[in-house]
């Protein structure tokens, strides 16, 4: 039987022993994901796997609130200065995030801090927190996977803001929204105003006892919210963008063999998103609308966004990050071309698994998917190079 919102909100407080569960911001995208659950997409796996994903974020919720309602002072936390990365998804964003979180004043938000925020991390054991190991733990399994080669985040590297959400919106770094359509859709579609504000308690609460030191900023990223940096940047005025572009179609592509790793054990339909698959049109649609966005965020905000692109950060990193230092007014530091070098070659020694080197293009053109009028108008926009063959960082 298919779960009711109640029905998950009774296992939330039955399992933490709290009931308030704040503002109903979490009602509209849970509907979208049950209703989803209830459609012939997922398999009784999945059906079960998804309903503890949706207990687990309620339970977040309770956990937060209850900390929020007993230490309001955590509302006059400061938020510092902001660089958010984002573009497409597959277009380099989680390298340029690693690289701009080498400074020692910069402030990422970390895999296991975003998954597990409560009670909020200190600044004394902040690198020895327990929850590091215990989220780690299960990523452990995935090693030797596609997932492993194509996208790890251990427990303690920077993660993207998407596994911070916690009104139903960020559930599995929104990876299900792939296969979810009703929950895609809303995602596509809402306002998520409510989200990015509740978002904000979030970052306040864990920067309340671990704040950034002098000079320091906060080095956010999530791909998945280029579609609505208006809102992003209405409710976080500190933040400077840093959109990052690569071909459509290689992005796109990676995506789709990305997320049918994630999910392709979930669902009933193990072709969802390969070649000729029926949810791989859907999708292009998605990035139509984000590349679409992207291209209205920059004019608009043109000048709180810098702009990078992703042959130019495979190949010339430094310059890359000195660039978005320079562009965005922050003061690089001395010792820049030194920790990125120290990352670079500590990630080809064998720290992350090697890229592959060739991906399944989903029975698509790689010409006629540029040409469609949307991905054709981005590229035109942001100067998008074809990428002839296969690049990685």
């Amino acid at each position: 039987m298919i779960a009711t919102i109640e029905s998950l909100k009774q296992q939330a407080i039955e399992k933490t022993g709290l009931s308030d569960f704040g503002p109903p911001t979490y009602v509209e995208p849970l509907q979208a994901w049950l209703a989803d659950l209830a459609s012939p997409v997922p398999n009784e796996r999945g059906v079960q796997f998804y309903t503890r994903l949706a207990v687990n974020d309620l339970c977040r919720r309770l956990d937060i609130i209850d900390w929020l309602n007993r230490h309001p002072e955590i509302a006059d936390v400061p938020v510092p200065p902001i660089l958010y990365i984002t573009g497409h998804e597959r277009s380099g964003t989680t390298l340029l995030h690693n690289l701009l979180s080498l400074d020692a004043r910069a402030r990422s938000l970390k895999r296991w801090e975003l998954m597990r925020p409560t009670p909020p991390p200190d600044t004394a054991s902040y690198s020895t927190d327990l929850r590091i190991a215990e989220v780690q733990a299960p990523l452990e399994r995935l090693r030797g996977t596609l997932l492993e080669h194509m996208h790890w985040v251990d427990a303690d590297d920077p993660e993207e803001c998407t596994w911070g959400l916690w009104n139903g919106t960020g559930m599995l770094g929104q990876s299900p929204s792939t296969v979810l359509p009703n929950w895609r859709e809303w995602l596509s579609t809402a306002d998520l105003t409510d989200t990015f504000s509740e978002y904000r308690q979030l970052i306040q609460l864990l920067l309340w006892r671990n704040p950034v030191g002098e000079e320091g900023y906060l080095v956010l990223k999530s791909p998945q919210h280029a579609i609505s940096v208006d809102v992003l940047a209405r409710i976080f005025p500190e933040a400077h963008f840093v959109f990052t572009h690569r071909d459509p179609f290689r992005a796109f592509t990676s995506l789709c063999v990305l997320a049918g790793q994630t999910n392709e054990s979930f669902i009933n339909d193990a072709r969802f998103l390969q070649a000729d698959g029926r949810g791989v049109e859907p999708l292009i649609r998605r990035s139509e609308i984000k590349l679409t966005r992207l291209v209205g965020s920059d004019k608009a905000l043109g000048h709180r966004i810098t702009n990078v692109a992703y042959p130019e950060l495979v190949d010339t990193p430094r310059q890359v990050v000195q660039t978005v230092y320079k562009q965005a007014g922050y003061r690089a530091p001395d010792n820049l071309n030194e920790a990125i070098s120290a990352f670079l070659a500590r990630q080809k020694a064998g720290h992350r698994a090697r890229p592959p080197g060739e991906l399944s293009t989903l029975g698509l053109d790689h010409l006629a998917f540029l040409r469609r009028k949307p991905i054709a108008r981005y590229c035109a926009h942001f100067g998008v190079a074809v990428e002839q063959t296969r690049a990685t960082g």
